[in-house]
């Protein structure tokens, strides 16, 4: 056989395997990521251009976990596909990049909100259209209006109506009540204050206590939803979306939101929506959100504290005596007393309390910030500068920050309620207690509007139960902190699971506390 014939014969296989190498350089020049000298490292995958991006998927927020301790470095580029990440692990790396305005978060919300709440190609377009120099565009109008509807007697407004609605159940219980899941009884409870807070007596979960379960089955949906994942592939937060949407039309339809005892940034928020021109019905689509994040973080962060205290015989006793300083018990002629615990006096006064609270925030939380580069910019430690490029993504990873031990020392995986105690000299960020290595509810602009109210509702009904209460397991034993893992990407703090979620507890009444109704009130209101 002649060698031309030969060829003749593996001629399409050569071609074949010219065009594979050629197509492989094409992909390896165009998919390659670039960096200045000035960027943050790039931390290659084991798989090229997708290895980054199945990592995350599969491991979520632990992944960040994972590369931080296998690369300690201060911040560090991902290449995905042909674009690229910043990941940034350093405090003082991260408390710059907080400050900048060239790092914005409201592209995330206008990219995620399509698929999170099935809106409308209409109110999509009001959503990502630009300002102008006569009206802002309706996020910053937003960030403009937001913290204001969430301090002074609107704050206290708020307080008073989560409060009220968590006595009343807990007066609910006159001598022991056993439940079987306790993270899933406060669950209960606490949604239903919280959004009696925000939408006062209109409050469709109220009426219909199944929408409890469907706003946390959207709650559970979020991270399926975002992956734009069908809805035969997960129904349950489809069907729980559906649901709630379907309360909130009515609710918003009705003009509830215009009434009274509604909190005032819920009015603020439906204001705007409609001052650029979105309907009622898609105001109700996106309201949902707005109930998912009220209290998807502070109905876990409170299963948490209160599981972490019942679980300390000690550290129970000097939280009660902090407590019993704050409240005051009023006899008058009934045989039944009224016992008032003053919240507004938690920092002043409880700083173990207070101190266990934060240090359950840094434990539990998995928060990763995302921020899109909006402009060149220089981040600085004061020591170490770094270039993010315009267009890029950066992620913060808060928990990678509470859990490294050169931030919090050598015992930073254990629960230590006294690390956030006050120093006899000094405050709080000096060597002890390092304040910049603690974000928990992100920063800048975006810091989080609901913090203080968050604060009162969780401390106000855990300061309630302990005071109130002997809190054992079902089987009469001591309850045990279950195992804490890491979230997915789309939560901030970690939820319990399997044991956890299946830990049972049983509320006595303390000797002397029988017959005690409870109420929450600051001095000055």
């Amino acid at each position: 056989m002649s060698f031309s014939i030969l060829l003749n014969d593996y001629t399409p296989f050569l071609i074949l395997a010219i065009a594979a190498v050629y197509l492989a350089q094409l992909c390896r020049r165009r998919l390659a990521v670039h960096l200045t000298p000035y960027e943050p490292p790039l931390l290659k995958p084991t798989i090229p251009y997708i290895g980054h991006l199945i990592g995350i998927a599969r491991k979520q927020t632990s992944y960040l976990d994972k590369l931080n301790a296998k690369y300690p470095v201060p911040a560090f580029t991902l290449p995905i596909f042909n674009g690229k990440m910043y990941i940034i692990n350093s405090p003082l790396l991260i408390q710059s990049a907080l400050r900048s305005k060239n790092l914005s978060y409201d592209p995330f919300i206008q990219d995620s909100s399509e698929k999170l709440f099935g809106l409308s190609n209409e109110t999509m377009q009001i959503l990502r259209a630009p300002g102008t120099p006569e009206k802002l565009d309706l996020m910053s109008e937003f960030n403009r209006e937001m913290h204001g509807s969430m301090l002074g007697e609107h704050l206290q407004k708020m307080n008073q109506v989560a409060l009220a609605d968590v006595a009343a159940s807990i007066n609910g219980i006159v001598d022991r009540l056993e439940v079987k899941s306790l993270y899933l009884w406060i669950r209960s409870v606490m949604t239903i204050a919280t959004t009696d807070s925000l939408l006062g007596s209109h409050n469709p979960l109220k009426t219909d206590p199944t929408l409890v379960d469907s706003l946390w089955d959207y709650e559970g949906g979020v991270t399926s939803l975002l992956m734009g994942t069908p809805r035969y592939f997960a129904p349950i937060g489809y069907e729980g979306r559906a649901a709630v949407q379907a309360a909130l039309i009515k609710y918003y339809g009705a003009k509830h939101d215009s009434e009274p005892d509604v909190a005032c940034i819920t009015k603020m928020r439906a204001n705007v929506f409609r001052k650029y021109g979105i309907t009622d019905e898609e105001t109700a689509k996106l309201e949902i959100g707005f109930l998912h994040v009220a209290v998807s973080n502070a109905i876990p962060t409170c299963f948490w504290l209160l599981a972490f205290i019942a679980a300390s015989p000690t550290l129970l006793t000097s939280i009660r005596e902090e407590l019993e300083s704050i409240t005051t018990i009023r006899i008058s002629g009934s045989e039944k007393g009224e016992t008032n615990i003053d919240h507004a006096k938690f920092l002043t006064h409880c700083p173990l309390f207070v101190s266990t609270y934060r240090e359950t925030i840094r434990l539990i939380s998995s928060l990763v910030i995302f921020r899109r580069v909006m402009a060149d910019t220089t981040i600085s430690d004061g020591k170490s500068s770094y270039l993010l490029k315009e267009g890029s993504d950066a992620a913060i990873a808060v928990g990678v920050s509470h859990m490294n031990p050169n931030n919090w020392g050598p015992n930073v995986a254990e629960f230590d309620p006294k690390r956030f105690l006050q120093p006899e000299k000094g405050e709080i960020g000096d060597d002890r207690v390092p304040k910049k290595a603690y974000f928990p509810f992100s920063g800048g602009k975006h810091l989080c509007p609901g913090m203080h109210f968050a604060f009162t509702e969780i401390l106000g009904t855990t300061a309630a139960l302990v005071l109130g209460f002997d809190i054992v397991g079902t089987d009469g034993n001591l309850l045990e902190v279950p195992k804490i893992g890491r979230s997915t990407m789309a939560e901030a703090v970690t939820k319990p699971e399997k044991e956890g979620l299946e830990m049972g507890a049983r509320f006595t009444r303390r000797k002397g506390w029988e017959d005690i109704v409870w109420k929450f009130k600051a001095e000055h209101e």
